[in-house]
């Protein structure tokens, strides 16, 4: 298919093999997309530490996009950086052009009940899940003013809707993004 020909589309979090950014990016280059993801592997090898978590995946997955015919490139970002959604989107632009689609797909996660929680914990997952995503969304939305339409997608999980006693900072930062 190719309903998403000409576009290009920004995936945050595309770190891991199984993960749901490398799921995105697949789907969107099956549509045609060409793809910019970002991805963050010292995080998920040292915070979280997933059994899938590969040094090289990122080219890998630029390999595998191109493969659909599309555009792929990629760039170690930490969300959580006061300028790293600029950066972000002058790297895309310089790269590939003006970004349409943006997947907000990265996030912050460590388990921690009301026992453990603490201002550094809670700042941590603020970083990336609530200013990372909001100030990437609105500079987005700023380059894309008076020019044609863009899409915004913002991954939540629904884990905000119930009560998660032992991932509390991650509930609350997903609730943040869910009322943005």
């Amino acid at each position: 298919m190719s309903r998403l020909k000409g576009k290009i589309a920004i995936v945050t979090g595309a770190s891991r093999r199984r993960g749901i950014g490398t799921a995105i990016c697949r789907t969107l280059a099956n549509e045609g997309a060409d793809l910019f993801f970002t991805h963050f592997s010292s995080y998920d090898k040292n915070v979280i530490h997933y059994d899938d978590a590969e040094e090289d995946w990122s080219e890998q997955l630029s390999q595998e996009l191109r493969k659909f015919g599309v555009r792929a490139e990629n760039m170690e970002l930490d969300l959580s950086g006061n300028d790293s959604f600029s950066r972000l989107l002058d790297e895309v632009e310089a790269r590939m052009g003006l970004p349409t689609i943006l997947v907000n797909n990265a996030t912050y996660s460590v388990d921690v009940d009301f026992r453990q929680l603490n201002h550094d914990i809670l700042d941590a997952h603020y970083g990336v899940n609530v200013r990372g995503t909001c100030m990437l969304s609105v500079e987005f939305a700023r380059r894309l003013e008076g020019k044609h339409g863009g899409r915004i997608i913002n991954m939540v999980s629904g884990q905000d809707k119930a009560p998660m006693a032992g991932n509390i900072a991650y509930v609350t930062t997903k609730g943040a993004i869910s009322a943005f």
